[in-house]
């Protein structure tokens, strides 16, 4: 039987809800091949595919990021795919360039992890599933406010946040206002309708990361099963579990500074029941 073209999956998001999680896991199992993440070309009418550029210039050079993971083997597909898809950067949107790229996989299966995703335009995936009958689409969800605050961290260690901001509670509450990151990709229950509009039925599922995080074995087996891979062969050496950014540095949150995330995600916590366990019991986290 020939392979099937294109991607077999695509995983939206949410960020800072497991993607890095996933990819770890679907980089070291054996039936995978993820030549990048986050390679952030179906969002954008004009991918500038920036990620793809600094990885094919880390290949070309024989020199790949160093991570606390087992350091998986230079795939030769890699430099072809890259090298490929980059040179359609800056191009407009082409879904038939998008697909074609990903021929390189062979008897593998594979994906894209782009949490830029989770507020593209569904009409865009909508076609997507149409030339692609065998493509799933994964959402993964965190509860909104520890969402947020884990996002604000990373922007902080990575100098995108000003921490004095949190030094006065209603500069904050303006600052939150004003950013993407807590607007509409921030909320699970519009994520989820906006996706079930667009997505035939059957082929878009959501996980939460409270499962990824407390029962990562159960997590992991049913993430691969709807996206077509074995959960009993294992990802390498790595455990189901494995976090590698989980002594990454937290901001602190005051009591006042929880108030005002309380206030931003208050009504968002109590809807979020509705997309079921384990979300029924977030907004009584907070006494909501």
């Amino acid at each position: 039987m020939a392979p099937t073209p294109g991607p077999d999956f695509l995983c939206l998001g949410m960020a800072k809800a497991g993607t890095g999680w996933l990819g770890d896991q679907l980089r070291f199992h054996p039936q995978f091949w993820i030549p990048v993440q986050e390679l952030g070309y179906l969002d954008r009418e004009r991918p500038p595919l920036q990620v793809a550029k600094k990885r094919l210039e880390r290949l070309r050079k024989q020199s790949e990021r160093k991570h606390p993971a087992p350091a998986r083997p230079l795939d030769p597909r890699d430099l072809t795919f890259l090298e490929e898809i980059y040179a359609s950067a800056g191009k407009p949107r082409d879904l038939d360039v998008y697909i074609a790229a990903f021929r390189h996989k062979g008897e593998s299966k594979t994906g894209d992890i782009s949490p830029g995703y989770v507020m593209m335009d569904g009409a865009v995936a909508a076609e997507l599933c149409e030339k692609l009958p065998h493509l799933r689409i994964v959402l993964l969800l965190r509860e909104p406010l520890d969402r947020a605050w884990s996002h604000l961290s990373m922007w902080s260690r990575v100098n995108k946040f000003n921490p004095e901001i949190l030094e006065k509670p209603e500069r904050f509450r303006s600052y939150l206002q004003r950013q993407q990151m807590t607007g509409e990709r921030a909320f699970p229950t519009r994520l989820v309708e906006h996706w079930s509009k667009h997505i035939p039925e059957g082929r878009f599922r959501y996980f939460f990361f409270d499962d990824i995080a407390k029962r990562p074995e159960e997590a992991r087996r049913e993430i691969f099963t709807f996206i077509g891979g074995d959960p009993n062969i294992s990802s390498g050496e790595l455990a189901a579990g494995y976090n590698r950014k989980a002594d990454s540095k937290k901001l602190e949150m005051t009591p006042e500074i929880r108030t005002v995330l309380l206030d931003h995600f208050a009504g968002e916590l109590r809807a979020c029941a509705a997309l079921g366990e384990p979300a029924t019991g977030w907004a009584r986290r907070y006494g909501l």
